[in-house]
């Protein structure tokens, strides 16, 4: 088996150095400490760098399950009994066990985050079943529109055609009647992620009775701007969270070796709440990797930031409390 970090001596070296940590009792003498915060060091860093090389994750999401299983590192030390795997090969088996649990529940997550919400106002599992018909109805060319022209065209045109909706979306379409509510609906699906379907533009086209033309061509422009507008934002987001990302690691080394309680105390603070903005910036990243940013929406609208973040908030809260209401 392949060792990260470690050479194969090192490696035997420091399995035993574990084995012989688990069997001493508890105490609070100076050997035990510079054992615990030894190995605690040295199985941070092989967490860390297993799933990079092992399990080929990419170095942000290293980071975050590097993050997310710090509560259980001394579970896993503890945890560790002689057997035929050596100390590397057995946090290995444990990262292959995390790191799938890890992933699966990021995913769940984004899906939770910006699951698109369909015509039926049902969230689809599976996409592949997905069949909705577009709205059909009569407006204007609008090839020779930019975004903001065509998203402002959106919001003040629709077609009084009645049609035979089921009972969520006529509630829906009901409401995007009024134009401050159609402003809240474009500014949503402008910050949604690029996941839609010809199914999900149907859908839009239903809700928001415009033609399928429409639609279409508001999504193509949407994702022309999408890449040529968040390459940079990306950029300076992931220098940013790489420098506190830097910092982070110093601290967790610098919390490992501080002996005296009130400084290991302020450490943990600091380290919480830089934590806290690491977590935030990757977040930050996620949204800039997934649909427009509310700056870039608001110039597009001419609306203030302010309002595209309020609009973006109500609307879901509408769309909510429709779901939850049928």
């Amino acid at each position: 088996m392949k060792s990260y970090y470690l050479t194969e001596k090192e490696d035997r070296t420091f399995t035993k150095l574990v084995l012989e940590f688990n069997e001493m009792e508890k105490k609070n003498d100076s050997l035990y400490a510079e054992m615990e915060n030894r190995i605690k060091e040295r199985t941070s860093i092989l967490l860390y760098m297993i799933p990079m090389y092992r399990l080929y994750l990419q170095e942000e999401d290293a980071g975050e399950f590097f993050l997310d299983i710090q509560k259980d590192i001394d579970w896993i030390i503890r945890s560790f009994r002689i057997s035929g795997l050596t100390y590397n090969g057995y946090l290995t088996q444990i990262c292959r066990y995390r790191v799938m649990r890890f992933m699966r529940r990021k995913m769940k997550n984004a899906n939770l985050e910006t699951a698109i919400i369909f015509s039926d106002m049902t969230i689809h599992e599976s996409r592949t079943s997905e069949n909705c018909l577009p709205y059909s109805a009569e407006f204007k060319d609008v090839s020779s529109m930019d975004l903001s022209q065509l998203s402002r065209h959106i919001i003040r045109n629709q077609s009084q055609e009645n049609m035979v909706f089921n009972e969520k979306e006529l509630h829906v379409t009901e409401m995007l009647r009024k134009t401050k509510k159609r402003l809240q609906f474009v500014s949503l699906l402008l910050s949604l992620p690029e996941t839609e379907t010809p199914g999900f533009i149907a859908g839009v086209s239903r809700l928001l009775r415009i033609d399928i033309d429409t639609a279409s061509r508001f999504y193509t422009l949407r994702h022309e701007m999408l890449h040529k507008n968040n390459a940079k934002a990306i950029e300076a987001l992931e220098m940013i969270a790489g420098r506190h990302w830097t910092l982070l690691v110093k601290m967790r080394r610098a919390l490992y070796l501080e002996t005296d309680d009130e400084k290991k105390r302020q450490l943990e603070r600091k380290y919480k709440r830089l934590n806290e903005i690491y977590m935030h910036r990757r977040k930050e990243i996620a949204r800039a990797h997934t649909g427009l940013t509310h700056k870039a929406i608001s110039e597009l609208l001419g609306i203030s930031r302010s309002s595209v973040s309020y609009s973006i908030k109500a609307m879901r809260q509408s769309l909510e409390e429709i779901t939850e209401s049928l």
